[in-house]
């Protein structure tokens, strides 16, 4: 996958701040911006995050390379973790002629082939049996290959989430569950022969080691884990507050490369807004198996 040269220099421009804790604060400032262009109808709609970036970044980094990734649409941020250039994440989020979707899916509905990073579903808890069966069919195919699935604790009373737990507690399939949100989900786990733990959902580091540890029982055949990650999130933000550092509240600083994350959004939004939308001869394009002739 191609990097913007922006954001190679950003992740390298700070020794002050981890690599875990660059992404967390390239989330924040990201989502504030975002925000903000939602609700100048800029953009059509966007699930903030702030509050829960380290529960999205620790548990990618917890993954391994050839692990697939599927999150819900306030997880939109994995992609970003897994090298996706600010500038081609705000393309898809303006649904310009440029974005990968061609305009196809709304912001934060993002899917990366190469990054291993499935798409999100507008049915809430609807990725968690995509997650399980895809985990499945490696097992089956003897493919060393663990799924990450991502939701809030609001997913936990759908029928998708009882279906995804039981069907992965009886095939015992390489499936970690991270759950956003200060539930309860132990007892809910251990009924369906799942093993359960629980993390703070805002240390990073400890997000990251325990999913790590999560995959590493999945890929030596010991079964499905369910992860509670308690978090704090943010969503009372007003503009005034979006838009300064007040935003960056309890997390580490670097104030250099805050400004280069903010001159990479900065740039993608100018880029965005200048490519303008797709040519509507691309409505059915990437729809059916076979073109349809205009």
């Amino acid at each position: 996958m191609q990097h913007a040269a922006s954001d190679e220099r950003s992740i390298a421009g700070s020794e002050s701040l981890s690599a875990a804790q660059r992404h967390v604060l390239r989330l924040r400032l990201l989502s504030a911006r975002l925000t903000l262009l939602q609700r100048t109808e800029k953009i059509a709609s966007h699930h903030a995050s702030i509050g829960e970036e380290a529960v999205i970044v620790g548990a990618v980094l917890g993954a391994r390379e050839q692990d697939w990734i599927f999150p819900g649409v306030r997880e939109w941020g994995v992609g970003l973790v897994r090298g996706v250039p600010i500038a081609e994440y705000m393309h898809h989020a303006f649904g310009t002629r440029v974005a990968r979707s061609k305009g196809h899916a709304p912001p934060d509905y993002v899917a990366v082939r190469k990054a291993r990073i499935a798409p999100a579903s507008g049915i809430p808890g609807a990725h968690l049996p995509q997650a399980v069966g895809a985990a499945w069919a490696a097992k089956i195919k003897k493919d060393d290959v663990a799924t990450i699935a991502l939701f809030g604790g609001d997913v936990t009373s759908t029928g998708d989430f009882h279906n995804a737990m039981n069907f992965a507690g009886v095939f015992k399939a390489p499936c970690v569950f991270v759950c956003r949100g200060d539930i309860d989900v132990a007892a809910k786990g251990v009924a369906y022969g799942v093993a359960t733990a629980k993390v703070d959902g805002m240390d990073v580091a400890a997000v990251q080691k325990i999913v790590r540890a999560a995959v590493e029982r999945a890929a030596s055949g010991k079964g499905p884990t369910l992860i509670a990650a308690p978090t704090r999130p943010v969503t009372a933000l007003d503009d005034a507050a979006l838009a300064s550092d007040g935003v960056l509240e309890g997390l580490p600083r670097d104030d250099g490369f805050t400004r280069e994350v903010l001159l990479d959004i900065a740039a993608a939004v100018d880029a965005a807004e200048e490519a303008g939308p797709p040519d509507p001869s691309t409505l059915f394009q990437d729809v059916y198996a076979k073109e349809i002739s205009q």
